[in-house]
């Protein structure tokens, strides 16, 4: 009986930390050397990291690279090829981030951009393409999304933040549909297929 009770505390108790809202700070600077950071705080501020990340020049990516030592690689060209093409994974791939963007709360969105193609017309195309399909966005109007196209030269520059809350336990429902449907399964047998003759 105490057994019972212990394990639907620990259930509910999981329950209610899961759907302690998780908030995600996004911001990216592309004016000059671009910056990126990430920040997550769960918990109502308790727990919180953060995550930043700024573009290195190429003389300091190629000593980074010299550092780093070369990383086997476990799964095959095939199976990866195998697994694109499994039956239903693209559909069920498509399925999950829509799922995952439903649950998605945007409390605060600013994007500042200024885009130039090294060809003129690829440029206006581009434009013609956003203008297109902003209509079917629905974007509320707090959202500040500012896009300017630039004819004179190449050019990508500007800023972005925004801020998203997340119920974690509003994912459960989709990634388990995702994880137990066919095409999963399908996947799981190629790559236990793929270890097993390593092994043999």
């Amino acid at each position: 009986m105490w057994v019972i009770i212990t394990l639907a505390g620990l259930a509910g108790l999981i329950i209610l930390v899961l759907s302690v809202p998780l908030d995600t700070v996004l911001s990216m600077d592309v004016s000059g050397r671009p910056k990126f950071r990430l920040r997550l705080a769960w918990l109502f501020g308790l727990i919180s990291k953060e995550f930043s990340r700024e573009k290195k020049k190429p003389e300091e990516k190629k000593e980074v690279a010299k550092e780093k030592p070369e990383k086997k690689r476990r799964i095959g060209f095939r199976n990866i090829v195998k697994i694109l093409r499994t039956k239903g994974l693209p559909r069920q791939l498509k399925d999950l981030v829509r799922g995952v963007l439903s649950q998605l709360k945007i409390r605060e969105l600013a994007v500042n951009l200024k885009l130039g193609l090294d060809n003129p017309a690829d440029t206006g195309l581009v434009f013609a393409l956003i203008g297109a399909t902003t209509p079917f966005l629905r974007l509320p109007s707090q959202y500040q999304i500012r896009i300017q196209p630039s004819f004179d030269k190449a050019v990508f520059e500007g800023f972005s933040h925004g801020n998203i809350r997340l119920r974690p336990i509003q994912l459960v429902v989709p990634f388990l549909r995702s994880a137990f449907s066919l095409a999963a399964i399908r996947v799981v047998k190629i790559l236990v297929v793929s270890k097993w003759k390593r092994k043999k």
